[in-house]
């Protein structure tokens, strides 16, 4: 029979004494092989204390007679069940990093362990005994720390899962709203065509002007689409199309489209770029897109002599291009900051609210970031930064 007490007395001590070695060696290990284990760590100190304890306690389990064996089991499962959900959940490492320090772990303990048992039980049932059920306690955490883990990812996936739908009913919804508008406007306008057709009206000015209505109102639903499909999209262009593109001179392209709007509007529209011409990676259509976009909701933003102030630049370390809309108009509420890049999400009358969502799209696809700052009654400043490509002088 097995005497458990007397191999706890002769044994444990000997263990013990080996767990910070075990855990030094699983640390070089983990620091050798996974190159940000620092960071998924956080803090290396309060990690080795953890698996002190859990070491501690496994191999206290390893002695325990059988009921008292099943119930620290028991503890054992539940206790790695919860390291896996935080791991999944809060530290939200992978699948595969876990495994590869979970069973490293498993590793470095079971060898450290076995060399003890080797060298101090002369019994062979003792060391078959106490081996299996070290195994056993071993493939318990194991098991149970990836079930948490898995079931972790699950909640977090099945999150995604309802808020992507969430979103595509959203979505759905605005672009059913939007093209529902110039679809009515066609139908009523074919129906008076209809109409004019059946009375035998000779009325070409009508007729030619119900026409030209339709055809602006598909032109609109046309738009809506193009910027549906660029919204949908989500990164996926192809970066063949690529290029070097002369911020300037595309910048410079929009302003003076945009003065047309400047001037309906009575503002004024102030542009400062340097001398030297700045290169950023793209597709100089999408620039042109977001510069256009965002100079319009300046502009639409102001009131009559109002300024929009549009500023070309280098950031302080030269790695990014700065270019900064600042305007003195209405401002937007601080409740609506939240949602400016929400699609469909809009504050204007006519509008289809996709504007500023495929804005951020298109500067995230270049590796940039778009931010927006605005107080009411006071203007709005949004600035775009976007990786160089090089800065040369003509």
């Amino acid at each position: 029979m097995i005497t458990l007490y007397e191999c706890k007395e002769s044994l444990l001590p000997l263990i013990i004494k080996k767990i910070p070695i075990m855990i030094q060696a699983h640390l070089q290990d983990m620091i050798k092989e996974i190159e940000n284990f620092h960071e998924v760590i956080e803090d290396i100190e309060a990690y080795r204390i953890s698996l002190y304890s859990v070491c501690t306690t496994v191999v206290g389990t390893l002695f325990k007679e059988n009921d008292e064996y099943v119930k620290a089991l028991q503890q054992i499962e539940q206790a790695g069940y919860e390291i896996g959900v935080y791991f999944g959940e809060v530290r939200q490492i992978s699948r595969e990093t876990l495994i590869q320090i979970t069973h490293n772990i498993r590793v470095n303990s079971f060898e450290h362990v076995c060399y003890v048992m080797n060298h101090h039980l002369s019994d062979p049932k003792e060391r078959t005994f106490l081996i299996a059920r070290f195994n056993e306690i071993l493939n318990t955490r194991f098991t149970s720390c990836i079930n948490g883990f898995l079931f972790a990812k699950d909640k977090v996936i099945n999150h995604l899962h309802n808020q992507k739908l969430s979103i595509m009913g959203q979505m759905a919804a605005g672009m059913a709203h939007e093209i529902r508008n110039p679809l009515c406007s066609i139908k009523g306008f074919q129906q008076l065509m209809k109409q004019l057709l059946l009375n035998e009206t000779e009325d070409r000015k009508d007729f030619l002007n119900y026409i030209d209505i339709c055809i602006d109102e598909i032109s609109q639903v046309e738009n809506l689409v193009s910027d549906f499909l660029i919204l949908a999209r989500k990164g996926e262009s192809q970066k063949s199309k690529w290029e070097k593109v002369n911020l300037n001179h595309v910048i410079q392209k929009v302003h003076d489209l945009s003065t047309y709007f400047a001037v309906e509007k009575n503002v004024t529209i102030h542009l400062y770029m340097p001398k030297a011409s700045v290169f950023v990676q793209g597709v100089s259509s999408h620039i042109e897109q977001i510069v256009l976009n965002i100079i319009k909701n300046g502009i639409s933003a102001l009131k009559p002599e109002g300024i929009l102030f549009i500023t070309l630049d280098h950031s302080m370390d030269n790695k990014e291009a700065v270019l900064t809309f600042v305007d003195n108009g209405i401002g937007i509420p601080e409740s609506q900051l939240s949602k400016i890049f929400d699609p469909f999400f809009t504050t204007k009358e006519e509008g289809t609210g996709l504007g500023l969502c495929i804005c951020k799209g298109l500067v995230e696809e270049m590796k940039g970031s778009i931010t927006i700052q605005s107080k009411e009654k006071e203007g709005t400043t949004v600035e775009i930064r976007v990786p160089l490509v090089t800065v040369c002088s003509k």
